[in-house]
């Protein structure tokens, strides 16, 4: 075998594994922009805009509840009230002075240590934990909010819509968004752990400015997906609503 062909071979084999997997839990943003780097998540800068939860179909359970953690950025200091920062509105309903009345890291009803997100550059801060089911919603066809590739043929995915609107948000602060589910730690129910979340790079986060915007730390299972077909640093596109 000559170096051109071995050559052509090696770039095939990192063209097919470009596409990345389908993770179960996943967050996206309709219009937003996905950004790699440091940051891996679909950001947006508008203050009104659609956040999409998506869960594959099976693989979610539609008789749990899932959470979605609205989380202030940049990192903030445990000032006792973050009232001064201005709401949001989630579904035309007003959250008084964020609603953010917890402070640390999700999950809010924790009560060991062992069992919360990984900070990923954005914890502790203040946040709000919505929590809501996947049961009837509407479903799309499966793709990846990372690369913009379609999941398995026949994949589908429940997709959760929730409106957003952060117009009355302090001058400097952001959101970001973590999706996820959890329940108890162990068989002697010694506090409630995580059990399942949208890998990091798969999160999502409003922003004015970079100096908002998360700064991530890659999961141990997303650098062994990267590998040697690491995608580029640039920005995809997302879908429309359409999708």
């Amino acid at each position: 075998m000559n170096m051109k062909t071995l050559a052509a071979l090696t770039i095939g084999m990192l063209g097919a594994g470009s596409a990345l997997a389908v993770p179960t839990l996943q967050l996206d943003i309709d219009g937003g922009t996905y950004v790699g780097g440091s940051e891996e998540s679909t950001v947006t800068n508008s203050p009104t805009f659609d956040l999409w939860a998506l869960g594959v179909v099976g693989g979610v359970d539609t008789s749990v509840d899932y959470y979605l953690s609205i989380a202030l950025l940049p990192q903030t200091e445990n000032v006792g009230d973050p009232a001064g920062l201005g709401n949001i509105t989630v579904n035309g309903v007003t959250l008084s002075s964020l609603g953010l009345s917890e402070y640390g890291t999700p999950p809010v009803e924790t009560v060991s240590n062992g069992g919360e997100l990984g900070s990923h550059g954005v914890y502790d801060t203040f946040y709000y934990e919505l929590m809501f089911s996947f049961a009837g919603s509407p479903t799309i066809a499966s793709y990846n909010v990372q690369d913009g590739t379609d999941g398995p043929v026949g994949e589908e995915l429940y997709k959760k819509i929730f409106q957003i609107d952060a117009s009355s948000l302090a001058f400097g602060y952001g959101l970001h968004f973590d999706l996820y589910t959890y329940g108890q730690k162990n068989s002697k129910k010694e506090g409630l752990a995580i059990t399942e979340f949208a890998p990091f790079s798969k999160d999502a986060a409003y922003c004015t400015s970079r100096n908002c915007e998360p700064v991530q730390v890659a999961e141990p299972s997303t650098i062994a997906l990267f590998g040697i077909g690491l995608m580029s640093l640039v920005a995809i596109r997302r879908r429309s609503s359409s999708k």
